[in-house]
């Protein structure tokens, strides 16, 4: 049997609250729960990996009564193990650099079999989980429901039945799986560029600019301040916020996967510690749901070129740009150099096609 591989209609997200007022009898019950769970799942981790079971088949009956068998679990809350455990190893099998998983949390996916939830009777909880069984130990736990997870539930989305449990830090966490239907795509709109520049930040080929102070921010911190990066996470996301989404039906970004590869020993120690700070990648994992919950498509395009390209003239020379100034030198044109790497996405969005280079030869010509 497999699993059904299909777009789901619905977007989910998570809302994390802790279980702080969990009295200490209760807490240790969870974690014994929790720490027999993350050893029969790694323990299906390692028979699929030496198996080389890497495929998006359900476990065998036989593979499920072994772990149930050796850690005294119910078949149903064995078999949702081995489905997460199948998941894990074939997530990190699809990597370039293959390792098998090494399971460092103390997390479990809870579904309806497990847990049940409900509004807390009484005036002291927002919330009640209560686990029901099938291999989960019977409790309720009340929950105080926090600002997020309100706020998400204002806005139209609703909870699933579904839920991860953990403990982290000495503290039980409920993680709340959160769904809402998906937006048809936007019909109306423009298609928009967007650099995202370390010193600048976020460039749009509209005007619009967010972000800008950020790289002021990291310079201010000390050498050993700790939390810098959550720090930058929390102003990032309250920077995003800002954009104006009203006119923008395409957003093009450039594809930075690769782009710190082979380049250890380039700047000075110093430089290094700022630049790990361009979270570039969560600030896309953002993009991607800030633009999911509103109908607009985003596509990704390759960065080469597109900082020295001139859009009017359509000549790429590597002296167009100086710093942060772009001059052409074959009309003239000038700009700041981010806006013009914004205008050139843009160029790519409306052309459909990956990078300058695969524009046709009358768009894409080299000066000579």
């Amino acid at each position: 049997m497999k699993k059904a591989h299909r777009k789901p209609s619905v977007m989910r997200r998570s809302s994390r609250v802790y279980l702080n007022d969990l009295n200490t009898s209760k807490a240790a019950i969870v974690r014994d729960f929790l720490h027999v769970c993350h050893d029969a799942t790694q323990y299906f981790v390692d028979l699929f990996w030496q198996r080389g079971d890497f495929s998006a088949d359900l476990a065998d009956l036989e593979t499920v009564h072994r772990g149930r068998d050796r850690f005294g679990l119910t078949t149903r809350l064995a078999q949702a193990l081995a489905k997460q455990a199948k998941e894990t190893v074939r997530s990190q099998h699809e990597r370039t650099e293959k390792r098998k998983p090494q399971l460092r949390t103390w997390t479990v996916t809870l579904y309806y079999h497990f847990v049940e939830i409900k509004s807390f009777e009484g005036v002291h909880f927002d919330l009640a989980v209560e686990l029901i069984g099938s291999g989960a130990p019977r409790l309720t736990l009340p929950v105080h429901a926090t600002r997020h997870l309100n706020r998400k539930l204002a806005d139209g989305w609703r909870l699933s039945k579904t839920l991860r449990l953990g403990f982290r830090r000495g503290h039980v966490f409920v993680d709340f799986i959160l769904e809402k239907e998906r937006p048809q795509p936007k019909a109306k709109g423009r298609v928009v560029g967007m650099d995202n520049n370390y010193v600048n930040g976020l460039v749009f080929s509209d005007g619009q600019v967010v972000g800008q102070q950020l790289v002021q921010d990291v310079r201010s911190f000390p050498k050993r301040k700790k939390n810098t990066h959550a720090e930058i996470k929390a102003r990032m996301g309250q920077a995003i916020k800002q954009i104006d989404w009203s006119n923008i039906r395409v957003l093009c970004i450039e594809e930075l996967k690769h782009v710190k590869r082979g380049k250890r020993g380039t700047f000075s120690r110093v430089h290094n510690r700022r630049l790990s700070h361009w979270l570039y990648a969560y600030v896309v994992e953002l993009l991607v749901r800030h633009c999911e919950e509103r109908g607009v498509r985003l596509e990704r395009k390759h960065p080469a070129y597109t900082s020295q390209y001139c859009h009017l003239c359509n000549r790429w020379d590597r002296r167009n740009r100086s710093g942060d100034r772009f001059k052409c030198v074959h009309c003239g044109y000038t700009a700041h150099a981010d806006f013009n790497a914004a205008y050139n996405l843009e160029l790519l969005g409306l052309a459909g096609a990956y990078g300058l280079r695969w524009l046709t030869s009358s768009e894409w010509q080299r000066s000579g």
